[in-house]
């Protein structure tokens, strides 16, 4: 008899493994030998689902890499595609992360985010953008892309349309496509900061409208909406029932007076129909 174990963090299996007769195992590796011939003469499907076929790479990655083959060429580049900072993470979150680990902070935590952080979070919301949450109705991920493409997923159906204003994230339309729904693009105008008309949205909206994605402070422009446009954008998505609001936050912090940052989740009647996505600094 031959045991052999897996191990996993949360508990080990074992299994015994009966050694067959030596002639038996002759008979099944000649026998093996006769499938593998067979199914390396057949052609083996390796092709990707269409859903996925359907997902463009993205060009902040492909951007990112080229800058770094040039750099390591030897050409010197100023990288502005990937938003990463150009400096080391500050000492003391290393440190903070360092401590962690050394103190056993190193399990599992629930799949929401552990509670003292989400309460953190629900405190902050409250103080800084006006915005009302229980821990349970907070959602911790691994970065704003993460928690995006799962609310994508999570409320979008095969047909459903996700409006986007241009200029936009380049991963927004390819999120819409990986949930089988149908990006729709709304121009904007430089002259008028590539904010979203209302009238414009209103036009291009129907029964199969279900998400309308806003990003402010915008990535790319950094154009920040104001208050009295997001209620006019409200007043709008209030009269289609099955629109929910993603609201791109991310950038909440990086603006420049006298601009001013405004929820969208803290308009009238707004809150109820949208997903706030912010990041913790």
């Amino acid at each position: 008899m031959a045991a052999s174990s897996l191990h996993t963090p949360s508990s080990t299996f074992s299994a015994s493994i009966a050694a067959p007769p030596l002639k038996s195992c002759f008979r099944r590796r000649s026998h093996s030998l006769k499938m593998s011939a067979v199914i390396r003469a057949a052609e083996i499907d390796t092709s990707l689902s269409p859903r996925v076929c359907s997902v463009k790479p993205s060009k902040t990655v492909a951007i990112t890499d080229q800058a770094m083959a040039l750099v390591q060429s030897g050409v010197p580049v100023i990288r502005l595609a990937a938003g990463e900072p150009d400096f080391d993470t500050p000492a003391l979150i290393s440190e903070a992360g360092i401590n962690a680990i050394r103190e056993g902070h190193t399990r599992y935590t629930p799949n929401a985010g552990t509670m003292e952080l989400r309460k953190a979070i629900c405190h902050k919301l409250k103080e800084e953008n006006g915005l009302t949450y229980t821990p349970d109705q907070v959602l911790v991920s691994n970065g704003a892309k993460q928690s995006i493409v799962q609310a994508v997923l999570a409320v979008c159906s095969p047909g459903d349309e996700v409006v986007i204003p241009a200029p936009f994230w380049v991963s927004y339309p390819e999120m819409a496509r990986l949930a089988d729904a149908v990006p729709v693009i709304l121009p904007t105008k430089i002259s008028e900061n590539f904010l979203l008309d209302p009238k414009l949205l209103a036009s291009k909206l129907n029964e199969k409208s279900r998400l309308l994605i806003l990003c402010s402070p915008s990535n790319p422009t950094g154009s920040v909406y104001p208050k009295k446009l997001l209620e006019e954008i409200a007043n709008v998505v209030a009269k289609f029932p099955r629109l929910l609001v993603l609201s791109d936050e991310i950038y909440e912090h990086i603006i420049y007076s006298p601009a001013t940052h405004t929820s969208f989740a803290s308009l009238p009647g707004m809150w109820e129909r949208t997903l706030t996505g912010q990041r913790l600094f």
